[in-house]
């Protein structure tokens, strides 16, 4: 079987769920490079991969993520770089004609996340999104009930996010809590329990209302908000 030859965007953090992600499926997927302007970090998970995976394996790493896209013979990008850049860099990929699988949010606007679909379409490439509650197992069961009609019509639907983010996970980045690059809680952590009401409820967003505000944490976007959909 030929594998599927991913490449990873961006090697911080959060990088290597993706990255395990193609380990566990590593009869049909491999990696072949890693990119990061920092190279140590790319070339950390680089290391790391070739140490899960119990073979050495040649994977190149780079620190421009375009020069990797020419050079290397890519099906597949993962993108895990600064909420702010994932546009630029998707649409970059799309437009070569890889497939993408980008870190949520997809984009920091609604114009930056139509460009991607568009893009998407044109190339007549994959576009998605890691919005990976979609597959916690009561989700699922929930689903399921839901398109059923177990509920009969739904008419509302509530949900809440109380988690801790403290300046301690503020520190771990500077683009961290930044308007620019973050987006704020509403669209870095509350995104996936929005996407989530809307996968349920379906439909067309008509209006949105929202407040939010910075209470506990000195950061330049907002940590606690609420939001009518």
């Amino acid at each position: 079987m030929t594998k599927l030859k991913f490449a990873v965007i961006g090697c911080g953090r959060i990088s290597y769920k993706g990255i395990e992600g193609i380990l566990n499926n590593n009869q049909e997927a491999i990696l072949i490079a890693t990119c990061d302007p920092i190279e140590e970090k790319a070339l950390e998970k680089k290391n790391q991969y070739i140490k899960d995976l119990g073979e050495d394996v040649e994977i190149n790493i780079y620190k421009d993520y375009k020069e990797m896209i020419e050079k290397e013979d890519i099906d597949v990008v993962y993108i895990a770089t600064e909420s702010g850049y994932h546009p630029e860099i998707a649409i970059y990929c799309m437009n070569k004609g890889k497939h993408v699988i980008c870190e949520k949010p997809m984009a920091l606007s609604t114009n930056d996340a139509d460009k991607m679909i568009e893009c998407s379409r044109k190339n007549n490439v994959k576009l998605s999104i890691s919005h990976q509650n979609r597959f916690n197992g009561p989700i699922q069961k929930l689903r399921k009930e839901v398109e059923k009609g177990s509920f009969n019509r739904i008419i509302n639907g509530t949900a809440r996010i109380l988690w801790n983010r403290n300046m301690g996970y503020y520190h771990q980045a500077p683009w961290r809590g930044t308007w620019k690059l973050d987006g704020g809680t509403l669209m870095n952590q509350c995104i996936h329990n929005i996407d989530l009401l809307q996968w349920m409820l379906g439909g067309e967003v008509d209006t949105v209302y929202a407040q939010c505000d910075t209470f506990l944490r000195d950061i330049e976007a907002e940590d606690f908000g609420a939001i009518i959909i």
